[in-house]
């Protein structure tokens, strides 16, 4: 049993997740402040991770695309917050780290 903890323990220490937040370029993004664009926008994301956030290693999120999808051609003042749930801590604890959820607020700022 001792060998069992030490091993998961081990495996909660290297395993890690990892989320890169990009833009291809598909409509113009921008983390400065832009005083024409007023209107406050939100986008809430998730992202499934396995094995401790060992799988898979890296996830990428293209942020213009996901605001593109809602209809908007540019977007400033981006802010990216990751919220915590206390659902996504049961499923973490119930599944003793198999199933690792991770969760994402962007926001910024719209003209349109």
């Amino acid at each position: 049993m001792i060998k069992l903890t030490n091993l998961l323990t081990l495996l909660l220490m290297i395993s890690c997740s990892s989320v890169k937040f990009k833009s291809s370029q598909s409509i113009s993004t921008s983390f400065d402040v832009r005083d024409f664009q007023k209107k406050d926008v939100s986008i809430e994301l998730s992202k499934a991770f396995y094995m401790w956030g060992l799988v898979p290693g890296e996830q990428e999120i293209e942020i213009d695309k996901l605001f593109g999808k809602k209809g908007f051609d540019s977007v400033s003042s981006i802010e990216i917050k990751e919220t915590e749930t206390k659902t996504k801590a049961l499923w973490m604890m119930l599944t003793l780290g198999m199933y690792y959820p991770r969760s994402f607020e962007i926001t910024g700022k719209t003209g349109t």
